[in-house]
């Protein structure tokens, strides 16, 4: 039994600082989350999908479905405005 409590006291030990430690720099979670400029490795100007959500919310929802949505209720222009300008972009 003391045998026991001497290895699970050793394990909380040595695992405490590990526990502890910071992040490195850029890894941890974000300051405010969903408040990111881009993702990660992409400027703002090459990343499709907030490209994609500004023009959705400048023309609106309707004429945005209209013009990029290809199923019959036209519920996946978003995905597609994105791999559109995604497949551009990396061309």
């Amino acid at each position: 039994m003391a045998r026991f409590l001497l290895i699970v006291a050793a394990f909380f030990v040595l695992s405490l600082p590990a526990a502890l430690a910071a992040p490195p720099a850029g890894k941890g979670k974000p300051e405010e989350p969903g408040k990111s400029t881009a993702a990660p490795g992409q400027s703002v100007e090459k990343n499709a999908a907030k490209k994609c959500k500004a023009e959705r919310e400048a023309m609106g929802a309707d004429a945005f479905k209209a013009k990029y949505g290809t199923n019959a209720n036209k519920a996946n222009a978003l995905g597609k405005c994105v791999s559109k300008l995604s497949k551009t972009t990396t061309s």
